[in-house]
């Protein structure tokens, strides 16, 4: 009896570990997106190529933003790492960044 008591804890607290975790990490995602690296009110964003709203709120996974981010301001790229939903824009905890571009403007026709 003492034995199958014991197996019983031991299972319900590893059943209990997955779960607390999946709550934290409901709201975040791994993920990649396509933008231009802008600074809005003092942070780092990602913009929409087209009209150049901003999509997601930018901070390094390492580092500090000026280092991450300065280099890459108006430049089209994609950024990989975690997606954490947020009002009112996401915020990308951004692990590795690539260059698609060295410019980045508004599709002709449209508003900024």
């Amino acid at each position: 009896m003492r034995i199958l008591f014991i197996t019983l804890m031991v299972a319900v607290s590893m059943m209990a570990n997955p779960l607390q975790a999946g709550k934290t990490q409901k709201n975040t995602a791994k993920a990649s997106l396509t933008g231009c690296v802008d600074e809005h009110d003092g942070q780092y964003v990602l913009t929409n190529d087209t009209n150049l709203q901003p999509t997601a709120r930018l901070q390094p996974a390492a580092g500090s933003a000026e280092d991450n981010f300065a280099q890459h301001m108006g430049h089209k790229v994609t950024v990989r790492g975690k997606l954490t939903k947020e009002d009112p824009l996401p915020i990308m905890t951004v692990e590795g960044i690539e260059k698609i571009s060295e410019t980045c403007a508004a599709a002709p026709g449209t508003q900024q």
